[in-house]
């Protein structure tokens, strides 16, 4: 049976079974699998069993979430294949499979507390009553309305509730326009590359905190922020209307509106006269014959409708940036159609390609660093699963042979290195991997002979001219640590450290994943990640004076305020199992 490891950012550890075929993460009730950090989408992955039972795999696939999925470091685009001891990341969470044969007892290491307390309840997102603010509209537009800030992480946009928790229906407003956030009893508000911005006070920010009484503007609608405990209420002396640079000011338009209606009385006066003049000649003429016939009513012209704005150049702007591989400008041009004209087929599709071509550039450059790092199979599995209809997807196939070459080139010498070792079975193995691959046939026939050669050699044992004098056998020490050996790296980056001492956690190799992590704080020392696992490991190893040394280096490196009283708790709690 597959079992997912899934550990949030605290440290603490779950252990989920994987029993349907198929599960759905996200942050929503109703998922299978729910994880309640703000940096998850409602619907962030779906997870489907895969491959056989000697070789379990499961296929993951983005379902089109905001912070995206990584794999082993690498933003993956679209689905992609996760095997045991890989990592994935979805927003705090780590997630890794195990497989029937590694205990629950293996992943205690993974777990600052999960051995000897209960896991904490996860943090409600909805703030208490007396934390909440609100938004009042103070612009003539949807004047009065009243928006709730009753969450932790607030998304403002002008779709449906399903995409925003904050909907405001005007067409300034973009799909995702700005987040509030609360954190420590302030708020702050961030701009999400929205196409109008976000104005505070008068003026543009990219993020500000929010003081009360503060006017926002979001695109045309303006805004005041009321703190928890104001008790402002909206009158009609209140309204503020956004100013447009380019409209004409009040007084321009009354002075426009008396001048059109002077001319039109005089051209009434004049037109009336000489209708009656006119009336009165022909009535002269057809005197005796008759009564006069009616004229008819001149018609009144008809208002001409107004044009619906034009999005072409927009378009045609936006398609430019596509040619041009400006993945992330080319969506917000097309956004910005869409914002005008939000059926237009065009800007639709051109959004989806942008969409879909930044996350190929991700995954391209991911095949990159692992060409350049010499991780073959890594690069050979991204080249599998490269989307063919891609604009980066003949660049990939440039590379096939050199990646197909470097992979089966580095089976070969791992399997040379087995066969050195005496380990003639492992060696096997990695012969039998390299026969079902077609480009790597002549590796293949290479490593079957070196184990052929191998296995004569071993066949033919060298005699002993004579006996060895017996060894006085010495005290035996009790070293394991410094016997040890100490797990291959070679030049491994960060993110390759982190991944291998999980790697080594799931397979309960301890004392392993140590090693890996410390050579990991040294690559990156102002990252918290080595200090809160070293954190967890050694305080299920019980080992709390250093747990303790590395939980306070965790607590200095975290950049999550959220979690420092959690990490103070864990402190406390080691403080006390010492001195005791």
């Amino acid at each position: 049976m597959l079992r997912l490891v899934i550990e949030d950012g605290e440290g603490t550890t779950h252990v989920v079974p994987l029993i349907r075929d198929e599960i759905t993460i996200g942050r929503q009730e109703g998922n299978t699998i729910r994880l309640t950090e703000r940096n998850v989408s409602r619907r962030h992955a779906r997870l489907m069993r895969a491959g056989t039972q000697s070789s379990p795999t499961v296929l993951v696939e983005d379902l089109d979430s905001y912070n995206g999925i990584k794999l082993n470091g690498d933003r993956i685009a679209g689905k992609c294949t996760m095997r045991p001891a890989d990592l994935l990341q979805i927003g705090d969470y780590s997630l890794a499979l195990k497989t029937e044969e590694v205990t629950d007892a293996d992943l205690g290491s993974l777990a600052a507390a999960a051995a000897e307390e209960p896991p904490p309840p996860p943090v409600d997102p909805r703030l208490p009553e007396e934390e909440r603010g609100r938004f009042v509209v103070v612009s003539s537009n949807l004047a009065g309305n009243e928006y709730p800030l009753d969450r932790r992480e607030v998304i403002v946009g002008r779709t449906d509730a399903d995409e925003n928790d904050v909907v405001i229906a005007h067409r300034s407003i973009s799909r995702h326009h700005a987040k509030i956030i609360h954190r420590d009893g302030t708020f702050t508000i961030i701009d999400l590359a929205s196409s109008n911005g976000v104005k505070v006070n008068g003026e543009a920010f990219g993020t500000a905190t929010l003081v009360n009484g503060d006017i926002i503007e979001l695109g045309h609608v303006k805004l005041r922020f009321c703190a928890p405990g104001d008790d402002y209420v909206f009158t009609s002396a209140d309204v503020d209307d956004v100013e447009v640079e380019s409209g004409p000011s009040a007084w321009q338009l009354v002075f426009v509106a008396l001048l059109l209606v002077g001319v039109a009385i005089v051209a009434f006066l004049i037109v009336d006269r000489v209708a009656h003049n006119r009336q009165a000649q022909q009535g002269a003429v057809t005197g005796q014959q008759g009564k006069a016939q009616p004229q008819p009513k001149p018609e009144t012209p008809k208002t001409p409708e107004k044009a619906a704005p034009d999005v072409k150049p927009i378009v045609a702007r936006a398609n430019g940036l596509l040619e041009a591989e400006k993945w992330d400008e080319a969506r917000a041009a097309f956004d910005e159609a869409l914002d005008v004209a939000p059926g237009h087929a065009e800007a639709r599709a051109g959004r989806d390609r942008a969409v879909a071509e930044a996350n190929n550039k991700i995954m391209y450059e991911g095949l990159q660093k692992a060409v350049e790092d010499k991780e073959w199979r890594h690069a050979l599995s991204r080249l599998a699963e490269f989307p063919q209809d891609s604009e980066y997807a003949p660049r990939v196939q440039a590379q096939r042979g050199d990646i197909e070459q470097g992979y089966a080139d580095k089976l070969l010498a791992d399997g040379e290195a087995m066969i050195g070792t005496g380990a003639l079975p492992a060696a096997e193995e990695v012969q039998k991997t390299l026969a079902k691959e077609d480009f790597a046939a002549d590796q293949a026939r290479a490593l079957a002979a070196a184990i052929e050669k191998a296995r004569a050699q071993a066949s033919v044992a060298p005699q002993p001219e004579e006996p060895e004098p017996p060894v006085e056998p010495r005290p035996r020490q009790n070293r394991p640590q410094q016997n040890r050996p100490t797990p291959s790296t070679g030049e491994a980056s960060f993110d390759q450290l982190i991944t291998r001492s999980l790697q080594q956690m799931v397979r309960g190799d301890r004392d392993a994943a140590i090693v890996l992590l410390k050579m990991a704080s040294q690559k990156r020392p102002r990252s918290h990640v080595p200090y809160q696992r070293l954190c967890a490991i050694y305080k299920a190893k019980q080992q709390y004076k250093s747990a303790l040394a590395n939980c306070k280096k965790w607590r200095d490196l975290e950049p999550n305020v959220s979690y420092r009283s959690a990490i103070e708790r864990n402190i406390e709690q080691l403080q006390e199992l010492i001195n005791n």
